[in-house]
């Protein structure tokens, strides 16, 4: 995947150093497209919302496959060691590319395993990176989800910005045969394939930054401001297959 990197504007906190702004990461994906998404609060130095493709170390992957083999489908989880979060944003001179960590079955602090230790994390591509300024005025703020990956196996991200919001990641696919331009014309599913080859902030149906979160089963269609070829942008019915992570209470 060839993933692009979104970032709202906005500063960052001169002071944030050692391991400040470090939470674990939720470690989503297969083999062959794996992503971390750090677990960020509104406060500082934790306000930072992050999408990374990774590669995993050996060590890593079989620990991950060897989970996925005898059939665990919850949630695994990075801590990282301890760096300054801010370390990973793309726009610096020397962005951080790869770090080590704990790779966790669960979650750290409601109960885990830990399954392999000294991990390293390679980033591949920063999909998505942007500090949380709840003061901020952001108008109405209708691009309500992040999507990324491929049509038949496509995760949708909610884009946090105003407090209070929450932190949700999906999986999803595009129905074929349903993509049209923004006035209803028909247009070919390549159109769409080739925009999810890169990150895309998305229109998904009616909801805003708080609004109600997505479900299993559930189909909705999605506006597309830009393409990767430069389009205007475009529609497509997408379905929700499988939560993967949910927080409420850290973003509230």
């Amino acid at each position: 995947m060839s993933a692009i990197h979104i970032r709202a504007p906005g500063h960052h906190h001169p002071g944030l150093a050692g391991g400040a702004g470090l939470h674990n990461m939720i470690v989503f994906g297969t083999g062959v497209d794996c992503y971390v998404s750090y677990q960020p609060t509104f406060q500082a130095p934790h306000n930072f919302q992050i999408l990374l493709a990774i590669e995993l170390d050996e060590r890593g992957s079989r620990a991950l496959g060897a989970d996925r083999r005898i059939g665990y489908t919850d949630i695994h989880t990075f801590d990282p060691e301890a760096f300054p979060v801010a370390d990973l944003d793309p726009n610096r001179p020397r962005p951080r590319r790869s770090f080590h960590g704990t790779l966790i079955r669960g979650r750290r602090e409601r109960g885990s395993i830990a399954i392999a230790t000294g991990v390293r994390a390679t980033v591949r591509e920063v999909v998505h990176f942007a500090e949380l300024e709840p003061e901020r005025e952001r108008g109405r703020g209708l691009l309500t989800h992040i999507c990324f990956g491929r049509p038949d196996r496509m995760y949708l991200a909610h884009h946090i910005t105003r407090q209070p919001s929450f932190d949700q990641i999906v999986t999803a696919r595009l129905i074929p045969g349903t993509v049209t331009d923004l006035l209803g014309e028909p247009l070919a599913d390549e159109i769409a394939a080739a925009g999810f080859a890169q990150a895309q902030p998305i229109i998904l149906g009616q909801r805003e930054f708080t609004g109600s979160r997505l479900r299993a089963g559930e189909l909705a269609v999605a506006a597309f401001p830009a393409t990767a070829g430069g389009a205007q942008g475009f529609l497509a019915e997408i379905v929700v297959d499988r939560q993967i992570y949910l927080e409420v209470a850290d973003l509230a």
